[in-house]
């Protein structure tokens, strides 16, 4: 198995997660953006492509389309508990996870995520402030959940941090994946590993969690189905610059 691309802090794969996890570990802690399979309240709205399902009409959008985004509730439900499963195999013992989910399917993935063999601890919070269409009569799904816990015990380390359970800051504007996260969110995550641990993400899209690991003093292992995300996030690696600590 060969990195699609390699430097001293990001190792990024192209392919199958559910394949390719059991050969990239230890990891320290899964930080992950999985697609929710969640636009549109019925199947056939599911089977859209991500463009109609995510895009403002009228929005033209120059962004590469990504896939398993229509699986039903059933399905979703299984194939979480599969690679989640697939990942404590190769997660150090009390390695940490936050997986990403909307309103629509939290329930589901923290059934997936104790499923798969994890202990599901807690949610927090992406607020996204101005992220969210108005709804009328109704409360506007300005949030994002993070569903975390951990592999087994957790291991308190003397260096470990007390992370807030909210993190406010608005979407990306120019954004090159559809479903794109601030980059700060992502930083607000990297501490569930210690500094010089591995972060891995099994659905890397665009990079924002290697790029918020490598500006925090950890190393970053990314899977991504789509070639064209993988070449995006590899392009990102050559020319971006993190200072460590940022």
């Amino acid at each position: 198995m060969s990195p699609y691309y390699q430097d001293a802090h990001v190792t990024i794969y192209h392919g199958e997660s559910l394949f390719l996890i059991p050969e990239v570990g230890p990891f320290d802690a899964l930080v992950s953006d999985p697609p929710y399979s969640s636009g549109g309240a019925f199947r056939g709205d599911r089977m859209s492509d991500t463009v109609s399902k995510y895009v403002r009409s009228g929005t033209q959008a120059l962004r590469p389309e990504f896939s398993g985004d229509n699986r039903d509730q059933r399905s979703y439900l299984a194939w979480v508990s599969l690679w989640m499963a697939a990942a404590l195999r190769s997660a150090k013992p009390g390695a940490m996870f936050a997986v990403f989910s909307d309103w629509r399917q939290l329930p589901i993935t923290t059934d997936a995520v104790q499923a798969g063999g994890w202990v599901w601890r807690g949610i927090g919070i992406w607020d996204k402030t101005n992220g969210a269409r108005p709804r009328m009569r109704g409360l506007r799904a300005q949030c994002e959940y993070i569903v975390w816990g951990s592999a087994g015990p957790m291991d308190v380390a003397e260096d470990s941090v007390s992370m807030v359970g909210v993190c406010r800051r608005p979407t990306v504007h120019g954004k090159v994946h559809i479903a794109e996260k601030p980059l700060e969110v992502m930083q607000w995550l990297a501490p569930l590993a210690p500094i010089g641990g591995t972060i891995l993400d099994p659905f890397m899209g665009s990079g924002s969690t290697i790029f918020a690991a490598k500006s925090l003093g950890r190393t970053a292992i990314g899977i991504e189905i789509e070639e064209r995300y993988c070449e995006i996030a590899a392009e990102r690696c050559r020319q971006e610059v993190l200072e460590l600590g940022a």
